[in-house]
């Protein structure tokens, strides 16, 4: 996780859901094997706009964004995916 942080850190990640934007924000969830399950998760000011089809999320990036040098869409499959009230979706 770490090493993902390094290259793309406007994702975010925490096993303390009290520290989540949860109304400005992409948060989706992984279960680890042992431990805490752990939210990751991506700001509406990075992100310009959210769509979704048959469980499949896709975040497109903000031009101004970092992740826009990067790549061009984030593609998260089904699961937990909170879309928070305040990010554009589509």
């Amino acid at each position: 996780m770490d090493s993902l942080l390094a290259k793309i850190p406007e994702i975010k990640f925490s096993s303390n859901a009290e520290e989540i934007p949860w109304d400005k924000a992409v948060v989706w969830t992984i279960m680890p094997r042992v431990g805490p399950r752990i939210y990751e998760w991506l700001e509406a000011e990075h992100i310009r706009y959210v769509s979704w089809t048959n469980g499949i999320v896709n975040i497109m990036p903000e031009n101004n964004s970092i992740l826009s040098d990067k790549c061009q869409c984030i593609i998260l499959p089904s699961g937990f995916v909170w879309v928070g009230k305040n990010v554009k979706v589509a």
